[in-house]
């Protein structure tokens, strides 16, 4: 990239990562949330480039001081300290450690499989009648269970960041999910929990409340 910038004069690179427009361009759906629900005890968001769970998690906090961030990663993705592996999932994770995701934010991280996200978008799309892709499923299954865990009063918002369209040759072909081993998968009715982001691989959905940044701990 950098070498393809300097052989273009005027050339730009919105670099997403670890660009902090990113994060300020989501500040307008802070205000969105916080005018709307009128009051928001917990933000569940997936994680990738980790613009908008910090983007709008910091704006929302200027409202809801309390607010608790719950951030959803990728099994196989190496944001919060796991190792890198070859991820199915796009959308969230990543192999990279953008300088984005605002670590001392989050409560609690959440990651999911595959067919564990596979499972929420296709029990979300048939049972509510809405859909999107990876992140969606993930999301839900996170947001999910927190409602069910959480104090009867708790209000979760929960960003959903896109729509089915992308997803009709991977999320919802039988064929897809078939040849992938993704059909069939039911998630636990809780994560599994560890004390620390490395204290071991995780392959399912696993959770972890202590959260920091992973270059930091190896330093």
């Amino acid at each position: 990239m950098a070498a393809l910038l300097s052989s273009l004069p005027g050339a730009y690179c919105p670099d997403q990562y670890n660009n902090p427009d990113n994060v300020a361009g989501y500040a307008p759906l802070a205000d969105e949330l916080a005018a709307q629900l009128g009051h928001v005890d917990v933000l569940v968001c997936a994680v990738g480039t980790g613009g908008h769970s910090a983007g709008v998690a910091s704006a929302l906090r200027r409202h809801f001081p309390a607010l608790r961030l719950v951030g959803v990663d990728a099994i196989g993705s190496t944001i919060f300290g796991q190792p890198a592996r070859t991820r199915l999932m796009r959308g969230l994770g990543s192999s990279i450690f953008p300088r984005n995701v605002d670590y001392p934010a989050f409560d609690q991280v959440h990651w999911v499989n595959p067919g564990e996200a596979v499972w929420a978008c296709r029990t979300l799309a048939s049972r509510h009648y809405a859909s999107g892709g990876w992140s969606v499923g993930a999301v839900a299954l996170v947001a999910s269970w927190l409602a069910r865990t959480s104090p009867a009063d708790t209000r979760i918002a929960a960003v959903f960041p896109d729509g089915p369209q992308r997803y009709f040759d991977t999320v919802f072909s039988d064929e897809y999910c078939a040849s992938h081993g993704l059909l069939d998968v039911v998630p636990a009715a809780d994560p599994l929990e560890i004390s620390s982001l490395g204290e071991r691989e995780v392959l399912s959905w696993t959770m972890c409340r202590s959260v920091v940044d992973p270059l930091a701990v190896t330093a």
